[in-house]
């Protein structure tokens, strides 16, 4: 007897949701309470300001947000993470209805004891691959539900060959409601169901109107965008692109704000693939791709939906990762985009699972363990995970705020200090003072437009003008010369001709530097933060090494080598083996000079640990203490290894 849930047939409405709710559960207690990297703290200043984010707007999201930060006594960023979670642990239920649909008797389908179905499909959902995007403030786990929900709902009307019109205008209107969410995600599940409603239309299984009724339920799901055009012309609240007349919704609609970067070569392309499965193989997820393929194939129905369905979105998602230029395997978005193939995963393993309790029930314990063990040995394991402690992006851009001098200018480059700071300034108040100039902005008049707005006793500069993004900076700065400035990095400062001196959380701007500095707050907080969360919170540990590499790097070009290489090693973890070491043969100041960034291969999304370890051994090597360069080295290598590489200059010393 077939039950509905959530409008899906699934053959228990109690096992079905008591699943989801436990997934949910799980991913409460592990989820971040409030900012973490990349998309989140934009997406929580849209959401608590109804306001417009960056294209394609996720208008979803936004609204819903908003909807549950204005909840009385809620936290709006725990809310916004608990939409996450909820979204992803419901994502449990359009996967078992589509499992059990392909359990159902028909040709080529043996019987499987659907019972088991929804536990193992959220067992599944414990994998660090889909609980990461559902433990944070993110779009995909949103656009997921929503496409697999539309997908659920295809199967089980085709299959059994429903007449009536509801099914397909409802499969439609799934796939647009998840394209106000994401449109890779509903366009991917979408391109995966068309040859099936095409032949079962050609076939006559299901009626002729079903393909139109699939597009007008999906045109009706897309008018949630009109919510980007009526928010447009507001000027209280940050609206990305401000997409008010033809030109700037062209703007807007075509990412033109982004230099997207696509791979220059098919090598390039398989090379992507090869580090994929290597990651893939690393976290578990190819056996839990095999398993899931294992199911469909055991229920193949010539009616199709089953293994081409699965691997018509893994080939998608995958092939469209592959073709990131700018491609590392350990990118959190990743995780995101291939959360729809991972999901149809466990729904197979959920078929397989079915089929073994059929057979023989004493087959179903030791399946499930399988399932259990794939999920406890995949990195971050479930007890070590950590981002229910992750206060990481939070902690410093609140305090590079707090230390900024009043009505100062900070210039900063990169997602994980522009987005909590701007999240920080503009909904919680902190550091109004300050002006904050994204430099990555600086190209776009609409953000100048909230700038000047923000800040209406700046120095107004003319926009148009020589030098492009820096040159629009530079006479900023000499329109507004009276304030202080401060900048994230000695690279930007570089390019922008500032000189800079060390300070605890982001660079003076200034000509003349004292004589000693030491190792910065910045890194004295890093090591700690590295110490409590170890790997458990995915991107944490890589951004940590990344911010101390990089300070290192300007204070080394600022000339102070010891302070370097102190914080450089604020960036690696607490490794048995690796002992405390004395700095005293490292000398305190040095000639400053400029020196091009530390750059290595493979790619990684943010940093890593070898590479801190790397470069410490440089510094040491290149102010005579080799002994200690070599000890660096050592465990770099233990660690990588690594590769230096540097597109202009040798990799030596000398020109580090």
């Amino acid at each position: 007897m077939t039950e509905r849930l959530l409008g899906l047939p699934v053959h228990s409405r109690r096992v079905t949701g008591g699943a989801a709710a436990a997934l949910f559960v799980f991913y409460v207690l592990t989820m971040c309470r409030g900012l973490s990297m990349y998309d989140s703290p934009e997406l929580a200043l849209v959401a608590e300001q109804l306001g417009l984010g960056h294209p394609f707007g996720q208008p979803l999201h936004t609204i819903i947000g908003a909807m549950l930060t204005r909840l009385p006594g809620a936290d709006p960023l725990v809310a916004l993470n608990a939409l996450s979670a909820l979204a992803g642990a419901l994502t449990v239920i359009p996967a078992t209805s589509f499992a059990e649909t392909l359990v159902r008797p028909g040709p080529n389908s043996p019987a499987g004891d659907v019972r088991f179905i929804a536990p193992t499909v959220a067992l599944a959902g414990i994998h660090p691959a889909l609980w990461e995007p559902s433990t944070r403030i993110e779009v995909y786990p949103l656009a997921v539900f929503f496409a697999l929900w539309a997908a659920a709902r295809f199967a089980s009307a085709v299959l059994d060959q429903e007449q009536g019109s509801r099914s397909y205008f409802a499969t439609g209107l799934g796939l647009g409601i998840a394209a106000s969410a994401n449109v890779l995600c509903a366009f991917g599940v979408a391109l995966a169901i068309t040859p099936r409603l095409l032949m079962a239309t050609a076939r006559s299984e299901i009626p002729r109107r079903a393909l139109g009724l699939v597009i007008a339920g999906g045109l009706l799901g897309l008018v949630t965008y009109v919510y980007v055009f009526a928010v447009a012309g507001r000027e209280d609240v940050v609206v990305w692109g401000a997409p008010t007349n033809a030109a700037s919704i062209k703007h807007y609609f075509t990412a033109a704000d982004f230099n997207s970067k696509g791979v220059t070569s098919w090598s390039e392309w398989w090379g992507h693939l090869r580090e994929l499965l290597l990651w893939s193989l690393h976290n578990g997820l190819v056996a839990m791709l095999i398993a899931g393929f294992t199911g469909y194939a055991i229920y193949a129905r010539r009616r199709g939906l089953g293994r081409f369905f699965f691997n018509a979105t893994l080939i998608f998602f995958v092939a469209f990762i592959a073709r990131d230029g700018m491609f590392a395997p350990d990118i959190l978005d990743y995780a995101g985009y291939l959360a729809i193939p991972t999901w149809i995963a466990a729904s197979g393993v959920g078929l397989l699972v079915a089929y073994l309790a059929q057979r023989n029930r004493s087959l179903a314990t030791p399946a499930l363990a399988a399932v259990v063990l794939l999920v406890m040995i995949a990195p971050p394991a479930p007890y070590e995970r950590t981002r229910h402690r992750d206060s990481f992006t939070w902690d410093i851009a609140q305090e590079a705020l707090r230390a900024a001098p009043p009505h100062a200018i900070v210039i900063v480059e990169l997602d994980h200090w522009i987005g909590p700071m701007w999240y920080l300034q503009e909904q919680r108040g902190v550091r109004p003072d300050v002006i904050l100039l994204a430099h990555g902005l600086a190209s776009s008049e609409w953000f100048w437009r909230h700038l000047y707005r923000r800040h209406p006793q700046l120095e107004p500069i003319e926009l148009r003008g020589p030098g492009g993004r820096n040159g629009r900076v530079r006479r900023f700065l000499r329109a507004n010369k009276s304030r202080p400035v401060q900048i994230e990095r000695a690279a930007l400062a570089n390019r922008l001709g500032l000189p800079t001196c060390p300070s605890e959380w982001l660079l003076d701007v200034r000509a003349a530097c004292g004589e000693v500095a030491h190792e910065p707050s910045l890194a004295r907080y890093a090591s700690s933060a590295l110490a409590e969360l170890q790997q458990g919170s995915p991107g944490t540990d890589g951004l940590i090494a990344l911010v101390t590499l990089d300070r290192g790097h300007d204070l080394y070009s600022q000339g102070f080598p010891r302070a370097a290489i102190a914080t450089v090693l604020a960036g690696v973890p607490r490794i048995a083996g690796i002992e405390e070491v004395d700095l005293s043969s490292i000398p305190l100041r040095i000639q400053p000079s400029v020196r091009p960034a530390p750059s290595y291969e493979p790619r990684v999304a943010l940093g890593d640990a070898a590479r801190n370890l790397h470069y410490a051994s440089i510094i040491a090597r290149a102010t005579g203490a080799t002994s200690l360069g070599s000890y660096f080295a050592t465990w770099s290598e233990a660690l990588g290894p690594v590769q230096p590489k540097f597109a202009a200059l040798p990799a030596s010393p000398a020109n580090l």
